[in-house]
C-alpha cells in the first residue's frame, strides 16, 4: 500500500468499516510512513474533539435575547437588500450566533491537546492490539516460548525486555497459559502472554506504566474482537480475543486479582 492508496482507505479505517485484511495492510503502511501517521493522528484528533460532549451546548435564552437586542432593528419600509433571498433578519442572527460559537469553540480549543491525546491514544492502541492479535494468528508466530508452565514463560522474558511481566496460569478457571512472545506496540517492545479459552486465543499485551497510575477497565469492540484495557500495579494491560465479552471479563478479573 502506498500513500495515495492509504488516503482512499483512511475514512473507512477511522470509521472501523474495513475488513481485517485491509486493516492489516493499512497498519503495515502506517508503521513505515510517518507522513500518513501524522495524517491519521490529525483526523482522529479532530474527530475526537468534535464528538466531545463538553463542547456541545444549547444557546441559553438569555444569550439569544442579548444577541437579538444588540442587532439593528429591521425597517420594513427600508429598501430591500441587493440579494433578496438573504433578508437581514434571517442572515444576521445566525451569523452572530456563529461568531459567538466560534469564539467559544476557540476557548475550548485551547485545551485540545489534552483531549486529543487521550482519545487518540486509546483509539490507536485499541486498533493496534487488535491488528497484532490478528497478525499473530495469521503469520503463525503466536509463540516464541510455547509452555503451559508459568515458571518457564516468565523467566524466558528475562534479558529480552527491560521489565519482568506478570505471568499467571488460570487453567483451573478455563484459561490455560500456552506461552509467550515478544511483540511491538506503541513504539516499544512489549510482552505478549498467550492464553487459550476452549479453541479461542487470548493475547495479553503487557508493558510498564507509572506505579501510581491505576485506571478502571475500558472495553473496545471491533470486527468481532473484544479488547479490555487497564492499568494496575505498575503495568499497562491490553487483553484481546474473539471470545465473548463475559469470558474476557472473567479473564480480566482473574488477572486483576493477581496484580
Amino acid at each position: 500500500m502506498n500513500c495515495e492508496e492509504f488516503q482512499n482507505y483512511i475514512d473507512a479505517y477511522i470509521d472501523n468499516e474495513l475488513e481485517i485484511a485491509a486493516t492489516i495492510l493499512v497498519q503495515h503502511h502506517l508503521r513505515d510512513c510517518a507522513r500518513c501517521q501524522r495524517l491519521l493522528e490529525t483526523r482522529n484528533a479532530v474527530r475526537a474533539f468534535l464528538s466531545n460532549p463538553e463542547i456541545r451546548f444549547e444557546v441559553p435564552d438569555a444569550l439569544f435575547g442579548k444577541i437579538q437586542s444588540a442587532l439593528p432593528a429591521v425597517n420594513s419600509h427600508a429598501k430591500p437588500p441587493s440579494i433578496p433571498w438573504f433578508p437581514i433578519s434571517w442572515f444576521s442572527v445566525p451569523f452572530a450566533l456563529a461568531a459567538t460559537v466560534a469564539v467559544m469553540f476557540g476557548l475550548v480549543f485551547l485545551n485540545r491537546d489534552a483531549i486529543f491525546d487521550h482519545a487518540r491514544g486509546n483509539n490507536i492502541l485499541a486498533q493496534e492490539v487488535i491488528s497484532n492479535h490478528v497478525r499473530s494468528l495469521l503469520a503463525a508466530h503466536l509463540l516464541d516460548v510455547p509452555s503451559t508452565d508459568q515458571h518457564t514463560v516468565k523467566p524466558w522474558f528475562n534479558g529480552k525486555l527491560k521489565f519482568s511481566p506478570p505471568v499467571q496460569d488460570f487453567a483451573d478457571h478455563g484459561f490455560r497459559l500456552i506461552g509467550g512472545r515478544l511483540d511491538y506496540i506503541n513504539g516499544q517492545e512489549v510482552a505478549a502472554v498467550v492464553y487459550q479459552r476452549n479453541r479461542h486465543v487470548i493475547n495479553m499485551f503487557v508493558w510498564p506504566s507509572e506505579p501510581a497510575h491505576i485506571t478502571p477497565v475500558e472495553t473496545f469492540t471491533k470486527d468481532g474482537y473484544n479488547v479490555f484495557h487497564w492499568n494496575r500495579a505498575g503495568f499497562e494491560y491490553w487483553a484481546v480475543s474473539d471470545v465473548n465479552t463475559e469470558d474476557l471479563k472473567t479473564f480480566t478479573a482473574l488477572q486483576m486479582q493477581q496484580s
